[in-house]
């Protein structure tokens, strides 16, 4: 099946790109040829220095958006230096009088993507598939993130310490880099060939041009397209050794104080560790970790049985996440990083933790082991009780070929005050990027273990009668498959899905949407780029996916309809969808407050979405929806705006309104959810961010909000400054325990320290 669709798309791709389109690894990318440093460079936007006047400069930039393949109608220049320590960049990005936009001053803010930007990107293992992405603006603002597995996974909390500055001339603005070996794990006296691109975004065009073109639908850190980067000799790089204490000070604004780990203390104290043992290798540890100053989750609201979905946002997991990722994104992930140290989205306290991770020629690997405390029920602290736990995980990668990467996890889960309650899971897993990253696919098997404690009947304490007939202790052996095959031609986009398992199937330690069933799942996409009207392209296809209780036996729903996506050059989108799904629900659950009966629902869905003009100092969207709901009918409106009024103000928000019933119209349901961002940047390195969040679902109407003041005083090192609260704004329920308002504030200092070791 595979070599029969390959062959298929490969016919129905479409007319090959002109010469500036693209290259293929076989032998027409992109090159360039490093100058060593003849003086000491100075990052300060300006190449003044002999060795940029020596370097090569190149300026064969291709236009990814809104024309693929095309001449940028401005020039974009590249030189690349060296010496024993750094890689140096300097990219002059030339630009009519007046044709510079920059309204994002605050460090690691996405607003930085709609400014005029240049994103160094180096993918230091040259594996084609993992990077990291460096990005500046014309006021000197910066952000980092990582892309693993050619950019299916984009990472933006990742922190790296690198140095860039911007400057402005009369023929456009400049960006310098430098970027210590030490961060990108290069060796001593290696002659390395790493791969890089550059690119650069021009809103005044809502443009983005490559060094080497990532042609669409390819994510724009898809290693696999990227040029290559040589003469590169003789260096003595350092292995580095980086160390980050912190102190924090907290209250509740209640009287009682402690200093116990286990409680949310009012004094604490801890660090991280991060030492290079190879060339690409990391032992990292933390003691007594602490995410005072990470974000907070924004309001989703469920509209089915099945779990939502929240990202990582703690520095300490982010590290090495690309080695750890196995399955599939948001839906079927062995293993997800957020079940150590929350339950219920509330931080329970880790002792410490400690990883291994890194890349040994064509292997990845990586160990991690996290230690959390048991914590005692204290709603006052937003503490629930909880029993300490020890976790550990390995997991290992191969790149067996250019196109083949092999590999296997192996993780579990001990609870130290009780027994038999451990789980483990352990999975297979393989991925293949072929036909220059446009063919790609990913597959696993995976099995669980999970033990389940004796639960001992309980009587009434007045009669001799029992209410709860208890359970015996019990183990589950269970097993998971998964198979996914795309192909991302400019022109055609089908795929095949199918993943599967069964009832006793367990990853306590992963995220699985719906565990115990069968998906099988079909899509194609095509995609004519007509060049009239300001089109960039249409997408337009049709999609099939059906379910089935993991022997076959049931089905237990599919759906079937098609969408319609219209996309000018500008950004401005339309977007149309339309389904028809059946629903078989085996078992009564509760939603909105009401009981939702276990039988068979069908029903039409229909949502229209459009986006306004891209890279504007004020845009926005709205989605309307309606669905049939559980044998009654839903009408779902929704609004997004983000404004950024000058390079230190900017405002983003969105509310969704959801109304109607459920089966009878006795089942009513009418509220909403909102979400606001107020974000104040006095310098690149002094910000006021402030999260809103509002949530109305029956049984749960709470207004949240976070407002963190960041300031980076050196690089690496920070002083936040939080405030945290959440108001309930109904009553508890019957049976429930009293809601209560829950104020915080936190002072946390962190301090970067970093030594090098000769090699």
């Amino acid at each position: 099946m595979f070599a029969v669709f390959a062959m298929v798309v490969a016919l129905l791709a479409g007319p090959p790109l002109g010469a500036n389109a693209g290259h293929d690894r076989s032998g027409s990318e992109r090159t360039y040829r490093a100058q060593r440093t003849v003086d000491t460079i100075v990052i300060d936007g300006k190449a003044d220095e002999k060795t940029w006047q020596r370097a090569n400069r190149d300026d064969r930039f291709s236009e990814r958006q809104p024309n693929v393949g095309d001449t940028p109608p401005v020039r974009t220049v590249l030189r690349v230096a060296y010496d024993d320590s750094n890689l140096y960049f300097f990219i002059d990005c030339m630009a009519p009088p007046g044709d510079i936009t920059a309204r994002t001053l605050r460090r690691d803010n996405g607003g930085i993507f709609q400014d005029d930007t240049a994103i160094l990107k180096i993918d230091a293992g040259h594996n084609h598939r993992d990077a990291f992405a460096l990005g500046i603006n014309p006021e000197g603002a910066q952000i980092d993130a990582l892309g693993a597995n050619d950019g299916q996974q984009f990472v933006i909390e990742w922190d790296g310490v690198w140095y860039a500055e911007a400057g402005r001339n009369e023929h456009g603005w400049t960006a310098e880099f430098r970027v210590p070996f030490a961060i990108l794990g290069i060796k001593s006296s290696e002659a390395p060939t790493l791969g890089i691109n550059i690119t650069r975004d021009h809103p005044s065009r809502n443009a983005t041009y490559d060094w080497a073109l990532i042609v669409p639908p390819r994510s724009p850190m898809a290693a696999s397209q990227f040029g290559d980067l040589v003469g590169i000799d003789k260096i003595q790089a350092q292995r580095a050794i980086e160390y980050t204490p912190y102190g924090l000070l907290r209250s509740n604004l209640r009287r009682s104080f402690t200093v116990d780990p286990r409680r949310r203390p009012n004094v604490a104290a801890g660090g991280d560790i991060r030492v290079q043992v190879g060339a690409s290798s990391y032992v990292e540890g933390s003691l007594l970790t602490d995410f005072a100053q990470v974000e907070a989750d924004q309001v989703q609201v469920a509209r089915d049985r099945f779990p939502l979905f929240f990202p990582e946002r703690r520095a300490f997991f982010v590290n090495g996440l690309d080695v750890f990722q196995f399955g599939r994104d948001r839906e079927a992930q062995l293993f997800f990083s957020r079940r150590v140290g929350l339950v219920d989205g509330q931080s329970i306290p880790v002792l410490g933790g400690a990883k291994v991770y890194g890349r040994a020629g064509r292997v990845q690997y990586g160990v991690l082991q996290v230690q959390t405390l048991g914590t005692p029920n204290d709603p006052p602290r937003a503490i629930a009780a909880t029993q300490p736990e020890n976790i550990t995980v390995g997991r290992i990668k191969v790149q067996a070929t250019d196109a083949l990467t092999v590999g296997a996890m192996l993780l579990g889960r001990h609870r130290l005050s009780t027994d038999h309650e451990d789980d483990a899971s352990a999975g297979l897993d393989a991925r293949v990027v072929a036909l220059d990253g446009k063919l790609q696919y990913y597959g696993f098997i995976a099995g669980s273990l999970a033990q389940d404690p004796a639960v001992a009947p309980s009587f009434d304490p007045e009669m001799p009668s029992v209410l709860g007939p208890g359970t015996p202790e019990s183990t589950a052996l269970g097993a998971s498959a998964y198979s996914f095959l795309q192909y991302r031609g400019l022109y055609v986009r089908p795929d095949l899905l199918w993943l599967w398992s069964d009832r006793r199937f367990a990853s306590r330690l992963g995220f699985y949407r719906r565990p115990g069933s069968s998906r099988q799942e079909v899509g194609v996409a095509l995609v004519p780029r007509p060049r009239v009207l300001g089109l960039r392209e249409i997408a337009f296809g049709p999609r099939y996916s059906v379910e089935f209780d993991p022997g076959y036996s049931q089905r237990l729903g599919q759906s079937g309809g098609g969408n319609l996506d219209i996309t000018w050059n500008n950004g401005s989108q339309i977007s149309y969808d339309a389904r028809h799904f059946i629903d078989n629900v085996s078992s009564p659950f509760e939603l909105y407050r009401h009981t939702v009966q276990a039988q068979r629902y069908s029903g039409f869905t229909q949502a229209v979405r459009i986006q306004s003009p891209q890279r504007r100092a004020v845009g926005g969207n709205v989605r309307y929806e309606f669905v049939e709901l559980f044998g009654g009918r839903a009408h779902q409106p929704s609004a997004n705006v983000t404004a950024r009024l000058g390079k230190h103000f900017a405002f983003g928000g969105g509310y969704t309104h959801l109304v109607g019933h459920l089966a009878s119209t006795d089942q009513r349901f009418n509220f909403g959810f909102a979400n606001a961002n107020v974000d104040l940047a006095f310098t690149r390195n002094l910000a006021l961010d402030n999260l809103g969040r509002l949530d109305l679902p029956p049984g749960n109407e709470r207004v949240g909000l976070q407002s963190r003041v960041r300031w980076r005083f050196i690089p690496g090192s920070d002083l936040f400054v939080v405030y945290r609260a959440d108001f309930p704004l109904a009553d508890a329920l019957p049976g429930e325990p009293p809601r209560e308002p829950f104020h915080e504030f936190t002072i946390k200092a962190t301090y970067y320290l970093r030594t090098f070791v000769n090699r």
